[in-house]
């Protein structure tokens, strides 16, 4: 297909960085500029709560009750969710508990068995066990039924979460959300308003905040892997929570970071793709309670976490492979996949990876017994939340939002689930629509790429949601020493202007990548023995608009394999 790389993407390029070029004036400085003023990063913002007209309503009555409980010594409960953002948030206010002499009950759902928020259930278990007032953390906005029986039972119930608010908010007896504030501000995670919560007990109380640095990067990682923009008091505590890490020379977070391989400099990056995976993995394939354990000093639950994230990752790695090349010629617009073999914990996973990769709405299920529990993904642009809402009649449970969504049917009703959704999708979807696409910040010229330029970009971090790293288009660059490297000679490694290219996962089209080709990357520093040099992170290739395809290849050699296929409906 014309002017599609060699991934099969359309490329999308906002500015040409080149016009910005000037001999007098310092590059680095002017494209940082750029992006700060365009990406709105040039307010750093404040941490949680702490901004004029930031607090949530019921703060007060919140920091009065929890003063209240620890003066009497009370039975208290901390209930999250099983994601990394419910972790951190359980693990930063069970410290300011134990900071007070009281050791609270703690508890995370079992993804499987219990699946996401509270239940009857489970409100019976803390009245059984004598809990007088009970937490929500990550969670607990639309938990109406639960919160009643709560107090019908003698229960207080506090809520500090940052999911959509429903039409009226249960009768717990204070209520910390984002958007229950004055000026609410860029949405926070759950992390994020459990140490603003903490901030503000703590600052009521006039006490020596110990442990502040370990809480900061608690907070960081559960803002980081929740995936909520890094502008203003999430770009403040982000920032804040990794300076605060580099700090810690021991204790459970220290550990982590070793264990996640993070020797150097820590960055966002490490954050999303080393430490919020493992952390995650604990619920995804057993149970969430052992990433809790790890973050709070637990030995053997962080050696355990090593293993269940090499479980997940094998696991996503095993399915991929056997319905990778079935979905890639598959002609159906939704792809849906069901098996008895796929983990509960990883078919979101798996339908991110699908959707991303072929650009098409996903939904994978886990089987079990008669029942179907699966996760959905979307392309940009289509509402998956919609498509399965127009399936509703077939559907025992199901939510979630435009991008991401879950539900739980009949086994017998997958094909026709399937086929429903397909109609959805083909009634909205066109086939220029199902084209993946990779935004491009801007056209550089690789002779401006210098080690002052990558430091000067580096002012941009924390990278993530609403502020990705800059990615670059350089024009008809020439590759030397291209070659592939690593397991299976999955990626690429080469050179082009005296840079050293590296190419993650890019091997599949070596032999496909001519002498002169467009290239996307990002900018980073290489660090190696006492010396730091630019490097380029490719993460695209395409054969020059300018040249079309008559250009001369590199002598390659390549390594070929079969992989086993499951059927896709």
């Amino acid at each position: 297909m014309e002017n599609v790389s060699l991934t099969g993407k359309r490329w999308i390029i906002e500015e040409d960085f080149r016009e910005l070029f000037d001999t007098q004036r310092d590059f680095g400085s002017s494209l940082l500029s750029h992006f700060q003023h365009h990406r709105v990063l040039t307010e750093e913002g404040s941490l949680p709560f702490v901004a004029l007209g930031s607090v949530p309503r019921d703060m007060t009555k919140a920091i009065e009750r929890t003063q209240r409980a620890v003066a009497k010594r009370e039975r208290v409960a901390l209930f999250g969710d099983f994601d990394c953002d419910g972790i951190t948030s359980v693990c930063q206010l069970s410290r300011a508990f134990e900071r007070r002499g009281l050791q609270p009950m703690l508890r995370l759902p079992q993804r499987v068995k219990e699946g996401y928020g509270l239940r009857l259930s489970q409100v019976d278990d803390f009245k059984a066990a004598g809990v007088t007032l009970l937490y929500l953390l990550d969670t607990g906005i639309v938990a109406h039924e639960e919160i009643a029986a709560a107090k019908s039972h003698g229960i207080d119930v506090i809520v500090l979460d940052h999911h959509r608010l429903p039409d009226q908010l249960p009768e717990a007896i204070a209520i910390l959300h984002p958007a229950l504030a004055s000026s609410p501000g860029i949405a926070l995670a759950a992390a994020g308003v459990t140490f603003g919560f903490v901030s503000w007990l703590e600052a009521t109380e006039s006490t020596s905040w110990e442990g502040r640095a370990e809480d900061l990067a608690l907070a960081a990682i559960g803002t980081v892997a929740d995936l909520v923009k890094l502008q203003g008091s999430n770009r403040a505590l982000v920032r804040a929570g990794i300076e605060a890490m580099s700090t810690l020379g021991s204790g459970p977070i220290h550990a982590l970071l070793r264990a996640s391989g993070i020797a150097e400099a820590l960055t966002s990056r490490d954050i999303a793709f080393r430490i919020a995976p493992r952390l995650n993995a604990a619920g995804r394939m057993d149970d969430p309670m052992i990433a809790l354990r790890a973050l709070r000093g637990d030995l053997e639950s962080l050696t355990l976490l090593e293993h269940f994230n090499t479980l997940r990752q094998d696991s996503v790695r095993s399915i991929l492979a056997r319905v990778g090349k079935e979905a890639a010629q598959s002609d159906r617009t939704f792809l849906c996949l069901a098996s008895r073999d796929y983990p509960a914990g990883v078919v979101g996973l798996v339908a991110g990876k699908l959707s991303e990769t072929h650009s098409k709405p996903s939904l994978v299920a886990h089987i079990h017994g008669e029942l179907c529990t699966a996760s959905l993904r979307s392309i940009p642009g289509y509402d998956v939340t919609d498509a399965i809402r127009s399936c509703s009649d077939l559907l025992l449970t199901f939510g979630g939002h435009s991008a991401a969504a879950g539900c739980t049917f009949h086994l017998s009703q997958f094909p026709q689930l399937a086929d429903r959704l397909q109609a959805h999708a083909q009634e909205r979807l066109t086939q220029e629509r199902l084209i993946p696409t990779l935004a491009i910040d801007g056209i550089l010229d690789p002779t401006h790429i210098s080690l002052s330029l990558c430091t000067a970009l580096n002012q941009l971090e924390p990278f993530g949601e609403g502020n990705r790293e800059p990615r670059f288009l350089l024009p008809a660059v020439q590759l030397s020493a291209l070659k592939r490297v690593g397991r299976e000679f999955a990626h690429l490694q080469g050179t082009t202007n005296s840079l050293k290219l590296v190419g993650f996962g890019l091997g599949s089209v070596f032999e496909r990548i001519p002498a002169v080709v467009d290239v996307v990357c990002r900018l980073s520093i290489d660090a190696w023995n006492g010396t730091q040099k630019p490097q380029l992170i490719v993460e695209d290739l395409r054969i020059p608009v300018q040249t079309g395809a008559s250009l001369p290849s590199i002598e390659k050699t390549s390594v070929s394999g079969t992989a086993r296929a499951e059927a896709i409906l």
